[in-house]
C-alpha cells in the first residue's frame, strides 16, 4: 500500500545530500548511487553508498548497505517514522528491503525510467521494470513515497558518470 504525501520543505535539500553520497560512491570507484535516512526532524541518521564494484557484491546497492547498517539499532516504531532519501528510484530488491526494514517513507531524485534512458549501456538482462510505487502497491503496511523530485540535477550526475 502506498500513500501519496505532500513534499516536505527539506526534501530537495536532503535529496541533494543523497546525491552527494552518490558522488562519493562514484569517487571511490563504485556506481553513483547513494541514500540516507533521516528522523522526523530531518536529521541524518545513517548513509548508504553503493559498493557493488569494490566489494564485487552484485546486491551491495546503497539501500541494502543502509539497511545492513540499521540492523539492531532501532525499533520498528522509530523506523516507521523515518524517511530514506535516494539518488534514484530504488529497484525492486531495495524497495522490498526498505519495506521489510520498516521504513515509513521513501523519497527519490531520479526516476528509474529516466535513469534507464540515460544509461543506455545497461545490460537488458539486469532490468527489472517494476517501479517502487507499483511494488509498494501490494504492501500491507502503508509506505509513503515521493519522487522524482530532482530529475534534472540527478540526471546531470548520471550523464557525467556515463560520459566520464
Amino acid at each position: 500500500m502506498i500513500q501519496s504525501m505532500p513534499d516536505n520543505p527539506k526534501d530537495k535539500e536532503l535529496l541533494r545530500a543523497a546525491l552527494a553520497v552518490a558522488r562519493r560512491s562514484m569517487d571511490k570507484g563504485n556506481l553513483p548511487f547513494g541514500c540516507l535516512m533521516t528522523d522526523t526532524e530531518g536529521n541524518v541518521i545513517e548513509e548508504g553508498e553503493n559498493t557493488v564494484v569494490t566489494t564485487k557484491d552484485s546486491i551491495a546497492h546503497c539501500e541494502i548497505n543502509l539497511v545492513h547498517k540499521l540492523a539492531g539499532k532501532f525499533d520498528f516504531q522509530f523506523l516507521e517514522s523515518c524517511t530514506v532519501y535516494a539518488s534514484t528510484e530504488p529497484c525492486p530488491m531495495c524497495t522490498a528491503a526498505l519495506f521489510w526494514a520498516g521504513i515509513g517513507r521513501i523519497v527519490f531524485a531520479l526516476s528509474k525510467d529516466r535513469y534507464h534512458s540515460i544509461a543506455r549501456t545497461t545490460n537488458p538482462s539486469h532490468l527489472f521494470d517494476l517501479s517502487a510505487k507499483n511494488m509498494l502497491y501490494y504492501a500491507k503496511r502503508p509506505v509513503k513515497i515521493s519522487g522524482p523530485l530532482l530529475e534534472a540535477e540527478a540526471a546531470e550526475l548520471y550523464t557525467a558518470w556515463l560520459s566520464g
